[in-house]
């Protein structure tokens, strides 16, 4: 501890924050384990449902070699593309969240139990990398995600007319802004 504390280049110390190992496992367990696999949980329920087939029910005079077979209609089409591009889009934020900050957590655990020798540079390096994924995911639900993008460009933008989306009424009631409390209402 006191080799970690001495800076030998600048001649001073710096501060230190070390965790006892109780205190390094409860920290990461509820920070990062539990809700790593209440999201692990969540994706496989979402992209690999529980199928349970049902069988067609058949009339007295339809035989049972010859079950009814419904094409896909749009909407059911619709649907499992939407949901498709949800479990994907869920996977990739998971996957950078998890790849960001697992080095973090993992050395934060195993860090007590070997009486502190992990070096300070891979210290900092795998807190950036967790600091680096709350950058990253403006720019994943941007390209992820088309409502996100256009709000993300309307606000990058400062509300560039050309990224809004069409009004289905037509022509739009010219309309002013004002500020009332510190918060920005619009007039029509």
């Amino acid at each position: 501890i006191q080799q970690r504390q001495f800076n030998k280049a600048s001649n001073s110390t710096y501060c230190i924050f070390m965790v006892n190992k109780p205190y390094a496992i409860t920290c990461s367990v509820v920070a990062f384990y539990i809700p790593f696999l209440l999201m692990v949980l969540a994706y496989h329920r979402i992209y690999y449902p529980q199928q349970h087939p049902q069988e067609p029910r058949q009339h007295p005079q339809q035989h049972p070699q010859e079950p009814r077979q419904h094409p896909p209609d749009q909407h059911s089409t619709h649907r499992m593309k939407t949901e498709t591009k949800a479990a994907k889009t869920l996977c990739i934020i998971m996957g950078c969240f998890c790849l960001c900050w697992a080095p973090f957590f993992v050395t934060n655990i195993v860090d007590p139990f070997i009486n502190y020798t992990v070096p300070g540079k891979l210290w900092t390096a795998f807190l950036w990398l967790g600091y680096i994924n709350s950058g990253l995911n403006p720019f994943l639900y941007a390209f992820l995600n088309k409502a996100f993008r256009r709000a993300f460009l309307i606000i990058l933008c400062c509300g560039d007319e050309r990224y809004r989306r069409p009004s289905i009424l037509g022509q739009t009631v010219p309309c002013s802004t004002t500020t009332i409390n510190g918060s920005t209402h619009v007039l029509r």
